[in-house]
């Protein structure tokens, strides 16, 4: 069975070790406590102070905990933009790609046009003469 910690913040932690010092400090004027009293001190403050590292690396470790899983969270929307914007990317190539492909056809069927109409219009005085 294990005891639960009670959660403090750190300025309930600092408070809790002023006060034990000084009650520590404070029982030494004058004369001297009997060694038991002061060791049962000294092990008060050595608790709380163990106390206190332990809930302040459990603090520390879930605020790192929640900033990586708000770090992956982020990747993770990073990642899926990035996928929609490449598939956007990829459709609109291919709709580019068909659009010169029947530019270039069209362009083809102009200049084949030209050709023979210029082809024409040049034979046409030979035709006239021949006439």
């Amino acid at each position: 069975m294990t005891a639960e910690i009670p959660v403090r913040s750190l300025h309930q932690v600092e408070r809790g070790m002023e006060e034990a010092l000084r009650d520590f400090a404070g029982g030494m004027n004058g004369s001297e406590l009997p060694e038991i009293t002061a060791a049962e001190r000294i092990d008060k403050i050595g608790n709380m102070s163990a106390l206190a590292i332990v809930q302040a690396s459990e603090l520390t470790a879930k605020d790192i905990e929640e900033a990586a899983q708000s770090t992956v969270q982020a990747a993770a929307e990073i990642m899926q933009e990035a996928q929609q914007l490449a598939a956007e990317l990829r459709a609109n190539g291919q709709k580019v790609s068909a659009h010169l492909q029947e530019f270039a056809m069209l362009a083809r069927k102009v200049s084949t046009a030209m050709r023979d109409t210029r082809a024409d219009a040049l034979s046409l005085p030979e035709k006239l003469l021949k006439n």
